[in-house]
């Protein structure tokens, strides 16, 4: 990289030479550089507006954009059964199913020692 020391002696020098040709313009030539720029500075900034219409679009498209998403995943929420919902639905279920169903489910313990123990029914 380069040491801050030439890059400050390259600045000096360049400002000098800038300075220098600047002080040999003729009067004509510092007359049409005036005009310029007092006409560049006269313009309306058309480019900020731009780029303000353009900032305020793109804002606003993002902002629709997470609105949507954001309703689409609130709706799918609330349409869409959660676990929960869906093992109280089985609960429910095994509450209305015959007395049958209901003993073998509080009987479920003994059937399992039943089978690790082989006392199951063979005939």
């Amino acid at each position: 990289m380069n040491e801050p020391r030439k890059d400050e002696a390259w600045i000096e020098r360049a400002t000098a030479l800038l300075d220098d040709s600047a002080k040999n313009l003729d009067a004509s030539t510092l007359s049409r550089l005036n005009r310029a720029r007092q006409a560049a500075l006269a313009q309306p900034r058309q480019a900020t507006r731009r780029w303000m219409l353009g900032a305020g679009f793109a804002a606003a498209s993002a902002c629709a954009l997470v609105l949507a998403f954001g309703l689409q995943h609130r709706w799918h929420a609330s349409v869409a059964p959660s676990h929960e919902a869906a093992a109280q639905a089985d609960d429910v279920d095994l509450l209305n199913a015959d007395d049958d169903t209901l003993d073998l489910y509080e009987n479920l313990d003994f059937y399992a020692w039943l089978d690790a123990h082989g006392g199951g029914t063979s005939g």
